[in-house]
């Protein structure tokens, strides 16, 4: 990683990237309730109306609202240059993601033809905003480059998502003539894979080339998988636009896929135990605990889908997608916002004490930020929100117990970010009373 051409001169208001993280986890919270009463028959099948709904809160509205609000803040520091006209961006962007992922998950659960053209809309126009924007940035020669080519191919698999989802809402409230090859589940397979495995998964593994080595005082990555990995990964889930996901060879693609996924997290599990600085640190065991995870859900996908008929019913597709979104995508996410939250703000508050150093009195250190008791307590809960997601995939009947615990992990996440900006708008007036 190369620290020397990180620049922190061009950060967008520090307004811009939390309210993305406040509202993901406002999002997680609202699931929480609708699964709570949502009733057994949801967790049977993975295109349950009520489960598509669910699916699309945690990869519209916690996910991918993440990793948008992050980039706002990531592209400037590795890149040294900021998104033109940020807060106006964020803005629109941010409250037609908000609209549209609403509305989408609405008509999921009653359908509506009017609430489905407003999901369509809003989100269509909202990434069409927000991708313009980022684009407009990653077009640029910029430093960093292994991170920043990781980020072009994962806002391309951003764009192809987008589009699939605009498609199946059209074709469901606005074309009467059944499109045969859009209307092909797998081509909602494609979307899916393409969501996880490429928006996200690459995303995630661009960003960890810098946030691991930085945050955790590791060694780099090593070249080869910086350098090819993400763009091998691009390459083969574009195979399964030739090969269909449910044939033979489109199997062996996806399997191929996990094979690279699985060697991405016993490198950073290895990289984990290489660090220098050898302190206990909550981040790091959402990290660990989502590689692990990640090298299970691989190993049950080799499993013979008998092997699941008793335990699981057979919904061996379902618990390997819970896993993967649950277990995998938002510990890392989790992660990342242990770190970057209280790195951010405190970062907006020493530039800010720059020009008057007897302002630095009131900087606060980052672990008052965020309490490392704080941090733990949320990886407890997370755990036990991921142990009741297992069992209620299990025995369904106890789909309650996993709604309550996922209302206590993202209702103290909730808590870690708006404590932290308190603590932010706190300090700001000492500061400027300095001043």
């Amino acid at each position: 990683m190369n620290i020397a051409n990180l620049s922190f001169s061009a950060l967008p208001p520090i307004s811009v990237p939390f309210r993305y993280f406040i509202s993901a986890a406002i999002f997680l919270i609202l699931t929480g309730f609708l699964i709570l009463f949502s009733g057994e028959a949801v967790w049977l099948s993975r295109w349950h109306p009520t489960m598509l709904a669910i699916t699309h809160l945690f990869t519209l509205g916690f996910i991918s609202m993440v990793m948008m609000g992050a980039i706002y803040q990531f592209l400037p520091v590795i890149g040294g240059v900021g998104i033109a006209n940020v807060r106006m961006v964020a803005t629109i962007s941010h409250a037609l993601h908000t609209i549209g992922t609403l509305a989408l998950s609405w008509s999921f659960i009653v359908p509506n033809t009017v609430i489905s053209v407003i999901a369509m809309l809003t989100l269509g126009v909202g990434f069409t905003l927000y991708v313009c924007a980022v684009a407009n940035v990653l077009i640029k020669k910029l430093s960093q480059g292994q991170t920043i080519i990781g980020m072009r191919l994962a806002m391309l698999s951003l764009v192809v998502v987008v589009t699939f989802g605009i498609l199946f809402l059209a074709q469901k409230n606005l074309m009467p003539i059944e499109l045969g090859a859009i209307s092909d589940k797998n081509f909602t397979d494609i979307h899916a894979l393409l969501g996880g495995f490429g928006w996200a998964g690459v995303l995630i593994l661009a960003a960890s080339l810098q946030i691991i080595p930085m945050f955790h005082v590791t060694p780099s990555f090593p070249k080869l998988l910086a350098k090819y990995m993400p763009a091998a990964l691009i390459a083969l889930l574009s195979l399964l636009f030739v090969f269909k996901p449910s044939s033979t060879n489109g199997q062996v693609v996806i399997t191929l896929v996990l094979v690279m996924y699985s060697i991405f997290n016993l490198t950073f599990l290895k990289l984990f135990k290489q660090r220098k600085r050898k302190v206990v640190d909550t981040s790091i065991q959402f990290w660990q605990f989502a590689g692990i995870s990640f090298i299970a859900l691989t190993c049950l996908h080799f499993l013979p889908d008998t092997w699941f008929l008793e335990l699981f019913a057979g919904n061996k597709a379902l618990l390997i997608s819970g896993m993967f979104i649950y277990f995998f995508l938002v510990s890392i996410i989790e992660a990342m916002l242990l770190k970057i939250t209280p790195f951010l703000t405190y970062t907006h508050l020493q530039t800010l004490c720059l020009s008057n150093f007897t302002a630095m009195a009131h900087l606060p250190h980052m672990h008052e930020l965020l309490l490392k008791k704080h941090g733990r307590w949320l990886f407890y809960l997370h755990l036990c929100s991921c142990s009741t997601l297992i069992s209620t995939l299990a025995f369904t009947q106890l789909y309650q117990l996993f709604a309550l615990t996922m209302l206590a992990e993202f209702s103290w996440l909730l808590f870690l970010i708006l404590r932290c900006l308190h603590l932010y708008k706190q300090s700001l007036a000492k500061i400027n009373n300095c001043v």
